[in-house]
């Protein structure tokens, strides 16, 4: 299934002590798919989904506003897809930001059932997708094979996780 130019992933760092908070927060805004406390730069993720591009604007100039946000980097959707698979039904799963090298054709994510959705996003990195696995030893596997392939990744692992699982029945695929 393929979605285009409705979504962003913002990724937000908070004041110290506070990722808690504006985690929970997005748990009640119903354009929201998930969100997650992660390693890395960042402390926060959450993924918007509205029907035009106006809204997710709006959503991230209110997290600006808020006082326990820091810095916030907004990667909008150009296009994406998501498998048949949900996100949340496997016991592990990353956030992994791939960097294509020799022009690889991003269809070539989707031929692995290990990877759930993908997305194509303006910055650093040309996509983000969610790799599952059964175990984290999977998911690793699963990033090495990437690698083997010469994609080059950046797994943001989350510490906690909350998906809008009401997404499912009736999100743009729904």
């Amino acid at each position: 299934m393929d979605w285009r130019n409705r979504s962003a992933y913002v990724f937000i760092k908070t004041f110290k002590g506070k990722a808690t908070n504006v985690w929970k927060r997005f748990q009640t805004w119903d354009n929201v798919i998930g969100t997650w406390i992660v390693s890395g730069d960042y402390d926060v993720i959450v993924w918007f989904d509205a029907q035009d591009m106006e809204t997710v604007h709006r959503c991230v100039a209110e997290i600006k506003k808020w006082n326990e946000v820091e810095q916030t980097n907004s990667h909008m959707v150009y296009n994406g897809f998501k498998t048949e698979k949900w996100w949340w039904e496997s016991p592990a799963g990353s956030w992994v930001l791939i960097r294509e090298h020799m022009l690889q054709d991003p269809q070539k994510l989707q031929k692995w059932d290990w990877i759930t959705s993908g997305a194509s996003i303006p910055g650093e990195y040309d996509y983000i997708s969610w790799v599952t696995g059964n175990s984290w030893d999977e998911v690793w596997n699963h990033l090495m094979e990437l690698k083997t392939e010469n994609w080059e990744t950046v797994p943001t692992v989350p510490i906690k996780s909350w998906w809008n699982e009401r997404w499912k029945d009736y999100g743009w695929w729904g």
